[in-house]
């Protein structure tokens, strides 16, 4: 289960490049501008498609800096996606350290200390003990969302720690 795990992971990061759903790029690692810093892949883009991969990419900003990566998780727009519930070992983490965008660290479901839902957010609560530097990449794969029945463009909320958050666009056509 753990390499299917990364092997999605994987193919989400590779289908970054380029995807207009993932906002930013390239700002702070002097690397190639079709890495995105932040935001959100979505596995299948499809209208009403279930139980969809979705990968968020957050990076760290000052004010986590120097603080140990505790939580992290996404709010949707409640009316048009659906949160399930993940199992621990079907979520993906890890943190991209030198901003190539491939993940350096990572964790496993030993790591996930609780993943709690309703009917449009997720929140994953760890114990990594991974100390959090600025622009550090949280790499976070959810596996149990799905999508709005529209397509359209939709804004998604996302944090770390409950302190930083922002803001991404997923594009569902």
């Amino acid at each position: 289960m753990r390499r299917t795990a990364l092997a999605v992971v994987l193919v989400a990061m590779v289908a970054l490049a380029g995807c207009s759903a993932v906002p930013g790029g390239g700002s702070g690692d002097g690397g190639d501008a079709s890495t995105p810093d932040e935001g959100v892949a979505v596995e299948d883009d499809a209208p009403d498609a279930t139980d969809v991969n979705q990968t968020l990419r957050i990076e760290v900003g000052e004010d986590l800096a120097g603080t140990e990566w505790t939580a992290v998780g996404a709010t949707y727009p409640r009316e048009d996606f659906t949160v399930d519930s993940a199992g621990h070992e079907a979520i993906t983490l890890g943190v991209d350290t030198d901003g190539d965008g491939e993940i350096d660290r990572r964790f496993d479901e030993t790591h996930v200390s609780g993943v709690n839902n309703n009917a449009y957010s997720f929140d994953v609560t760890l114990d990594t003990g991974h100390t959090l530097q600025e622009g550090d990449v949280i790499v976070l794969g959810y596996p149990a969302v799905d999508n709005p029945s529209e397509p359209g463009e939709y804004e998604v909320d996302l944090r770390v720690n409950d302190r930083e958050t922002t803001t991404a666009t997923i594009t569902i056509e």
